[in-house]
């Protein structure tokens, strides 16, 4: 499943939008209450009502558009408050499902329509809707294929702001039986958390493994998915003895084995989302073996991307999430400068501004260039690192104002100085240019 467009017509504080995902990743960013919460709730609810018809399964408790949702204008006419609410709410998305390019409208109110050719939202009627029937067709062919290890089905999932907190109904850490493969969408696209279900899923493969003393793909797929996301991690499996999910990873700097439910709450929030993610797609394609994690496609969305990371943490993340999940579209929000300023140099990665409604280059700019000219902060501290350059500047003026009257040797002297202080700079080509400049002005443009 990919996500071309998403199309808003009067939900919540959007009165139209239009907003068309990049393939791989997209951020959006803005200050509260410029919606971004509410592009991922719509796709949540749009996408769980879809999959609601196609599987039956509840990928999410809210597949509905409810009064909340609804656009409205709050005034005042006399003495008297009003609030005045959109007659009609629309959902629209267009994606490809397989190969099958769709078009699902989510109303309020109305039947809603599933078709495979391209329309627009604009325009849409009451009587326009009713007179669509559903492609029953497809729904069937779907539902059918579950049954053929021939066919991939995509993942989707959605982790929100209280994923580390708010947890569903507790399940005891029991094994699971053989179960379908759409029980992977249960709860893909709620709220909340269902962390116990992996505990379940990752202690029955285990179990199997060493019952059956074989190397089980879809576990050992699933392992390295959280390996592969959490720095200083070298290890992950579930400990019989102790009946839970333990971790071997390096704790300033020392080699530390310790309990999932010890963990800080950075690595709690990033092995709980990865996992969940790796994990359904290992019950959606177990055919794929080894391959599941890097073959299954679908769409991601995260809340709060930087929730309790460290910033070192949280210029790695995208990065990390990309190369894990190599075939899944993500969409997520932040306020993190260092998750905006780790987009530089990315090609596959939309930057997107909620309050300009523009996409936003990603230039190489510093963390408080970032805060002020993006985000909107007024006059950021200015960092160390700057400062150093600008004392970096002073003195490299200083010294190219000896270099005409001085020897040869003390010529010699002063270049290699000069050359000193540019080094810690390397990476800022404008700093070392414009002083460079200077510097052949005052030599009489002769190269050093």
């Amino acid at each position: 499943m990919k996500i071309n467009q998403l199309k808003l017509l009067d939900f919540r504080c959007f009165k139209s939008y239009t907003l068309k995902p990049a393939d791989r990743f997209t951020l959006l960013i803005g200050d509260n209450g410029s919606g971004k919460t509410a592009i991922l709730d719509a796709l949540a609810i749009s996408i769980g009502d879809l999959l609601l018809e196609m599987t039956g399964i509840k990928a999410t408790d809210k597949y509905r558009i409810s009064l909340n949702d609804m656009h409205h204008v709050e005034l005042t006419m006399g003495q008297t408050a009003l609030k005045e609410t959109a007659t009609n709410t629309f959902i629209s998305f267009y994606a490809v499902i397989g190969n099958k390019p769709i078009h699902w409208i989510n109303g309020r109110g109305i039947k809603k329509f599933f078709c495979l050719s391209k329309g627009d939202l604009d325009g849409v009627t009451d009587d326009l809707i009713k007179g669509v029937d559903m492609h029953v067709d497809f729904l069937t062919e779907f539902m059918e294929e579950k049954n053929n290890p021939k066919n991939l089905f995509p993942i989707a999932a959605y982790y929100g702001t209280g994923r580390l907190w708010q947890q569903l109904k507790p399940k005891d850490k029991k094994t699971i039986g053989p179960s379908s493969r759409f029980d992977s969408y249960k709860n893909s696209l709620n709220s909340a958390s269902d962390q116990k279900s992996f505990f379940q899923w990752f202690k029955t493969q285990e179990l199997a493994a060493l019952q059956k003393q074989e190397r089980r793909h879809v576990l050992e797929a699933v392992r390295g998915a959280i390996i592969s996301m959490i720095p200083d991690a070298k290890r992950a499996w579930w400990d019989l003895d102790w009946d839970e999910l333990r971790i071997e990873i390096f704790v300033q700097g020392q080699l530390k084995t310790v309990p999932f439910s010890l963990l800080s709450d950075g690595y709690r929030n990033m092995i709980g989302m990865v996992a969940d993610i790796a994990y359904r797609m290992a019950t959606l394609n177990p055919q794929l073996e080894d391959n599941a994690i890097k073959q299954t496609e679908g769409i991601v969305l995260i809340d709060e991307l930087d929730l309790h990371l460290h910033p070192n943490w949280q210029k790695q993340v995208v990065g990390r999430l990309l190369d894990t999940f190599p075939k899944i579209q993500f969409v997520a929000t932040s306020h993190s400068p260092f998750i905006i300023q780790s987009l530089y140099h990315r090609d596959d990665c939309l930057l997107w501004d909620l309050e300009t409604n523009a996409p936003v280059t990603v230039d190489s700019k510093s963390i408080e260039d970032i805060a002020e000219n993006q985000q909107g902060v007024e006059i950021p501290q200015q960092s160390q690192r700057f400062l150093d350059m600008e004392k970096a500047a002073e003195e490299y003026y200083t010294v190219l104002k000896q270099i005409p009257p001085a020897s040869e040797d003390e010529k010699q002297r002063l270049r290699q100085r000069l050359d000193e202080l540019l080094m810690p700079y390397s990476d800022d080509p404008a700093f070392q240019a414009f002083l460079k400049m200077e510097r052949l002005a005052v030599e009489g443009n002769k190269p050093v």
